[in-house]
């Protein structure tokens, strides 16, 4: 274990032998740090976090605050962050709330400076967020989703699996996965492509022409969305399967 003088570290944390803690962090009570775990200086990591092996964090981040939350009584909750993540400078993560008892980080996410993520969020795995995004309270984000620079989610916003949103937008409704939103007000602007070929096991050919075909009959279709429903319940294909229960609650 590697602790710089100028750290301080509880005695109550669990920190595993491989990790490194830079000049003047400040490891709280309860925290759990794994294997390789680098956080390299004026880190602050407040009780009840949990940091996955090989998770980097930078310069001046804080992790697992209370909630700004004016419901939040001081309740036992907790941030677990996940493996391989990195974590730029001066993100903030916030613990969750009585509502779900913790916010979670996936494994291999990456929060680039400034972020802040708010009480009980839920972020998959491979999830990129560019700088200075913010989410409110109750954002779930699925896996391999690109949220642009400056982004800013209101709370209880669901953003699809492999989805984009575009830098410097207001995101007040729900984004379906696979999906592209762009402009402002916010609106659906394709099936993100770019995403989708980077995983050929998972999405061959075949089956981005079949999203890109059922993302039209949902979102460009007159086509009454029962009738759609029935026709993609015959479908046994997980793909499809799950593209239809994602987005059969967000049809306008």
């Amino acid at each position: 274990m590697m602790i710089h003088p100028s750290a301080y570290v509880s005695p109550n944390a669990q920190v595993a032998d491989s990790a490194c803690i830079g000049p003047w962090c400040l490891v709280e009570d309860f925290v759990e740090i794994g294997e390789n775990v680098v956080l390299e200086s004026r880190v602050h990591v407040l009780s009840h976090v949990k940091i996955g092996a090989g998770t980097k964090v930078f310069d001046g981040a804080s992790l697992g605050n209370i909630p700004q939350d004016l419901k939040f009584g001081g309740e036992e909750t907790t941030l677990e962050i996940g493996e391989r993540c990195t974590i730029r400078e001066y993100a903030t993560l916030h613990r969750g709330t009585a509502a779900t008892g913790k916010t979670v980080v996936g494994d291999d996410v990456l929060m680039m400076a400034y972020v802040h993520v708010a009480h009980d969020c839920r972020i998959g795995n491979g999830v990129v967020i560019s700088n200075a995004v913010q989410l409110a309270g109750h954002v779930q984000i699925g896996e391999y989703a690109n949220l642009g620079g400056t982004a800013g989610v209101t709370q209880n916003c669901r953003i699809g699996a492999f989805s984009f949103i575009g830098a410097a937008l207001k995101v007040d409704k729900d984004v379906p996965p696979y999906v592209k939103a762009l402009g402002n007000p916010l609106r659906f602007a394709g099936v993100n492509l770019h995403a989708l070929r980077r995983f050929p096991e998972r999405f061959p050919e075949s089956k981005i022409v079949e999203i890109e075909r059922m993302y039209r009959e949902f979102y460009h279709s007159k086509r009454p969305a029962e009738e759609m429903a029935k026709e993609m319940a015959k479908s046994e294909d997980l793909v499809i399967q799950n593209f239809f229960a994602e987005n059969r609650p967000l049809i306008r």
